[in-house]
């Protein structure tokens, strides 16, 4: 049996064939790739079965370089996966993570991985060791680098409920961004688009949150699954406003794509959401790193 070929056929239940998913140009840009910590290459390779059975074009994973160690140091698996990605360069990118609370040694890895390296952007990860916020004036250098190399922006969201008296955003870990944070930053940077990850996991108050800043994209990957948010989001930000994202291994892809398919978007805008809009936003550095892709 082709591995690539799914058990039963989706048309039969109303679903859409590999087929459908492989003219949808689907780019998954929250791909944890490479997030074990023994074998990260063995997972990748078991998990990318699914990525080419799901019609996926491209990738990106958001864990090349690793979470940061400050001063600067190379991983154990830095060198392969470094070499994966220029290998792998047709269907496969990389995005590093940063933490701004030591941001000189971020923009060291941003030199590293980036500048002479394959990657194509920088995440924020859901806390920190120092408890910084995306909106802290830490942030700032790291932005106008990433300014500079056009790179993308990705920031991890979410609004935990907790505290007393309790409220969203108010039981967030140390140092873990909240849709506001990325407003507030944004607001600093009005020439650089930045991506909300997770919706802020509430996405009635993510949507809201980010809505009049122009300059801030919304990805609703790993988020909870709930009918009528994509369009919610649509609605009130525009469809040119929102990128899609995978999650994989961590997600269902079937969930994750499920969001959008099940909305009341027209083709063109699926199409936007699934791909066009990353591609419009990754172009500069996709270029700069010689990546073949069409818009």
């Amino acid at each position: 049996m082709d591995p690539l070929a799914f058990a039963l056929n989706p048309a039969d239940y109303g679903l859409p064939t590999r087929e459908e998913l492989v003219g949808y140009r689907i780019w998954d840009t929250h791909f944890h790739g490479f997030n074990a910590t023994t074998d990260p290459l063995g997972q990748f390779h078991a998990n990318n079965l699914y990525v080419r059975r799901m019609g996926i074009e491209r990738s990106i994973t958001l864990e090349a370089g690793g979470t940061l160690r400050a001063p600067l140091q190379p991983a154990a698996h830095d060198a392969e996966i470094r070499a994966l990605l220029v290998q792998e360069r047709a269907w496969l990118s990389g995005i590093t993570p940063i933490d701004p609370g030591f941001p000189d040694e971020s923009c060291a890895k941003m030199e590293a991985w980036i500048r002479h390296g394959p990657c194509i952007g920088i995440k924020y990860v859901g806390g920190n060791s120092r408890g910084i916020p995306c909106s802290h004036p830490n942030n700032d250098p790291i932005v106008r680098l990433a300014a500079e190399l056009g790179a993308t922006i990705y920031i991890h969201t979410w609004l935990k409920v907790g505290g007393k008296p309790r409220g969203p955003g108010r039981g967030n870990l140390p140092g873990e961004s909240t849709p506001e944070d990325v407003v507030a930053l944004a607001r600093r940077f009005p020439d650089v688009r930045f991506i909300c990850g997770h919706s802020g996991g509430d996405w009635e108050l993510g949507v809201r949150s980010v809505r009049a800043q122009r300059n801030v994209l919304l990805e609703f990957a790993g988020s909870d699954p709930h009918s009528g948010a994509v369009d919610f989001a649509a609605r009130e930000l525009g469809a040119d406003r929102l990128v899609w994202g995978g999650h994989g291994p961590s997600r269902s892809y079937a969930t994750e794509l499920a969001k959008v398919l099940e909305s009341d978007l027209s083709h063109s805008d699926r199409l936007k959401v699934f791909g066009g809009n990353f591609r419009h936003l990754a172009a500069p550095i996709l270029r700069r790193q010689g990546i073949p892709f069409e818009l």
